[in-house]
């Protein structure tokens, strides 16, 4: 007898799953962790140093450096000249509705919602034919390019016909400015995409299914990570000091949870964790809808195969939460490695020859915790002839499988 077909709201069909909860989750997690991101990239990496701000007259609107940090660009932008911007500044962030300056998170918000709107309509083009997308991309080409050469043409042939015919760039008429309104747009814009450019591709990554900019989002958080640490590293700042903020040399030590991490560790352990969470997430609702696309129309019905992709995705959101839980507590111990060798060195001898060792190994672990990491990795490495690592890894998932069985 043929097995019964599911409901059509259970099947495998894209637009459905595109409703399950399990997918909905994995994408809220997805982009609230791009959110996260984006907060702690701008505590750590949007400040100047105070030494450039008071060289610059200590006001905001007259310093800018290449921090992870909107406002103060827009700021300096609009200050430095004639120049107005184009959009609202509460679009910007800049002020509220009421034009009253913002500061802090409130700054987020007028930017967000535009990212959100944004990624609102292309999403939405997504889902139309390619008739219509073509449509809109001609439509969005002509409206720039008449931007541009309307406004101009009209200028000039309007002053033609009340003071005579002249060139466009004539010293009291110059039209020729009014060709650069667009590009200054634009150039507002890459303010604006100093913090918010990873967030809108994120946000087209994560709802319009494209791996594409999820991956180039990741890859622009670290690329920030990578220019700030190349611009604040000692060398460099001798020669060529542009006023960001450098981390400290030194992680420091570890005071939080018992002893496990540090602030400044547990502050960029939140930020890789961040990152790792939103791509994970992000490319995870791609990777199984791609599964479940390319299944024949019967499979798409067949209550096994529907059982068995709830039973995936569900197993990976529980693995999701457990991996990264693992992954943040073996880097914390492995960041404070060195300081449990010298602990174990000191704890097993009291000895003239274990404070000999014990400062041996400080004055070599000083120089970065790259070593410490380095020397966890051996060991754990080591510890699987000890250890049946499979075994236990295995025995956790049969006890997560009985305990989801039991719900």
């Amino acid at each position: 007898m043929a097995m019964e077909a599911v409901p059509d709201s259970q099947t495998l069909h894209i637009p459905k799953l595109r409703r399950r909860w399990q997918v909905l989750l994995l994408q809220l997690i997805s982009t609230a962790s791009l959110l996260m991101v984006m907060k702690r990239m701008n505590v750590v990496f949007g400040s100047c140093t105070e030494e450039f701000i008071e060289d610059s007259g200590g006001i905001e609107s007259t310093y800018w450096c290449p921090a992870y940090e909107h406002t103060r660009g827009l700021n300096y932008w609009q200050s430095s000249g004639s120049i107005e911007l184009i959009l609202p500044d509460f679009l910007h962030g800049l002020t509220d509705f009421a034009g009253e300056p913002l500061t802090g998170d409130a700054t987020f918000v007028g930017p967000l919602a535009l990212c959100i709107a944004v990624t609102v309509a292309w999403v939405f083009l997504l889902h139309q034919s390619e008739k219509i997308q073509t449509w809109v991309n001609r439509a969005v080409s002509i409206g720039f390019v008449a931007w541009m050469l309307l406004p101009f043409l009209m200028s000039w042939i309007y002053a033609m016909v009340i003071n005579g015919p002249h060139v466009p760039w004539h010293p009291a008429a110059n039209h020729l400015d009014l060709l650069w309104t667009p590009f200054m747009f634009i150039f507002e814009m890459v303010f604006l995409g100093i913090v918010f450019a990873p967030v809108l591709a994120g946000l087209m990554g994560i709802w319009g299914l494209s791996r594409r900019m999820i991956t180039w989002a990741v890859g622009y958080f670290l690329m920030v990570v990578g220019i700030h640490a190349m611009l604040t590293f000692e060398g460099i700042t001798e020669a060529v000091d542009v006023g960001l903020q450098p981390l400290p040399a030194q992680i420091g030590d570890a005071t939080l949870y018992g002893g496990l991490v540090s602030p400044l560790a547990l502050v960029l352990l939140q930020i890789a964790l961040l990152i790792l969470v939103f791509m994970e997430s992000g490319l995870a609702v791609i990777t199984h809808l791609e599964y479940a696309s390319m299944l024949p129309e019967d499979a798409k019905r067949n209550p096994e195969y529907v059982t068995q992709f709830r039973n995936v995705i569900n197993s990976h959101i529980v693995h999701l939460v457990g991996i990264m839980t693992v992954v943040g507590l073996t880097t914390a111990i492995a960041l404070e490695f060195d300081d449990f060798l010298i602990s174990l060195v000191g704890f097993l001898e009291q000895g003239q020859w274990s404070g000999q060792v014990r400062e041996s190994l400080e004055l070599q672990l000083t120089y970065g915790k790259v070593i410490s990491a380095g020397l966890f990795l051996l060991v754990v490495a080591g510890m699987r002839f000890v250890l049946p690592w499979q075994r236990v890894t295995g025995i956790i998932e049969t006890g997560m499988s009985r305990f989801r069985s039991t719900d």
